[in-house]
């Protein structure tokens, strides 16, 4: 890779010269100023609408996915490095598409460093786009990857001209060979019915979006881009550092009609710090409740849980781990409310 502004690819949509646009002040791991390195986009892809004023067909949201290194190198096995995906409304839709993007990988061959999650909502043409670290919620998707919705567990909602980008930093623990292995070209990818198996996948990353509301052809819409990280395997565990397991359990006093509590607790070998959030099975997966374990709560969180509703509810408690601690889930409890 040769050290050029990230990005430098020609572009012939609106869409794609804006994207462009948009990285070039992309936030590095460390020092932006000293890093270098071009962004490393894979295949785009689109849906297609219905013109709100003339009717015809015509792209409606279109996505990408990539990744970055700090060094300008391909990465190391050991060393951070940045992924991403974007999301943008080009065509002139009736009204605005709810957004939440779904990473897919093989999570095994990754560690997380303990840095946030940067993210933005700005005008495609935007020359000087902006990003935060505002809290997201990192839960399990519909199609069992990482999905990264809004703090709330809510969609991102972009009107036409928007873009919506994610930058994640992640750490492989073994070489990543990209192109030497099975792309995810299966037919339900490239119908925008689901994203391919990670199984079938090899070393890509495939973000999922899921899209609605504003009437395009696709459910899902999934890019995807190879990977790639040279040397050897670390031994004992994902990242800089082994992962230890982790074990959580739940108490629940919840009602029907108003809120409830639920104290959550997470085992470890080492302090377990992260998100902490509570699932109704039997309601689609709605989050009910959700917090943050810092270091000094011993594992044990208690939660505000929002009013249920009458009937059947399942309740699990998901922990979604940290650089040190793997992930866990709770055993559903059942609950049937009048």
């Amino acid at each position: 890779m040769t050290s050029t502004t990230p990005r430098n690819r020609t572009r012939t949509s609106v869409f794609a010269f804006a994207a462009a646009v948009l990285t070039t002040s992309v936030l590095a791991l460390s020092s932006p100023a000293h890093a270098s390195g071009e962004w490393q986009d894979g295949s785009s892809q689109s849906d297609t609408i219905a013109d709100c004023l003339t009717g015809q067909l015509t792209p409606g949201v279109t996505a990408n996915v990539g990744w970055w290194s700090p060094t300008g190198q391909v990465p190391k096995v050991g060393e951070p490095f940045l992924v991403h995906g974007y999301i943008g409304l080009t065509g002139r839709a009736c009204s605005g598409v709810a957004v939440v993007p779904e990473m897919m990988f093989d999570e095994t061959a990754f560690g997380y460093p303990d840095e946030p999650i940067r993210w933005g909502i700005n005008a495609i043409d935007d020359p000087t786009p902006t990003f935060t670290t505002d809290p997201v919620e990192v839960t399990r998707g519909v199609n069992g990857g990482i999905a990264i919705p809004t703090a709330g567990g809510q969609a991102i909602t972009l009107k036409r001209g928007e873009i919506f980008e994610f930058q994640v930093p992640v750490v492989a623990v073994r070489p990543l060979n990209g192109t030497a292995t099975p792309a995810p070209t299966c037919w339900e990818r490239t119908a925008g019915v689901k994203p391919c198996p990670v199984a079938e996948s090899g070393d890509h990353l495939q973000v999922a979006f899921k899209v609605g509301g504003h009437g395009g052809d696709k459910a899902f819409v999934t890019p995807y881009v190879p990977l790639f990280a040279t040397g050897s395997p670390i031994s004992g565990g994902s990242g800089s550092v082994a992962k230890v397991g982790s074990t959580v359990s739940a108490k629940y006093k919840v009602s029907a009609r108003k809120k409830g509590k639920a104290t959550v607790t997470v085992q470890a070998g080492k302090a377990p710090t992260g998100r902490v959030v509570i699932r109704d099975l039997a309601r689609r997966g709605r989050v009910v409740a959700q917090g943050t374990l810092a270091a000094g709560d011993n594992g044990v969180i208690r939660l505000s849980v929002a009013k249920l509703g009458k009937g059947k509810h399942r309740l699990v408690a998901e922990y979604a781990g940290s650089a040190s601690v793997q992930p866990s889930t709770s055993p559903a409890k059942r609950f049937r409310l009048r």
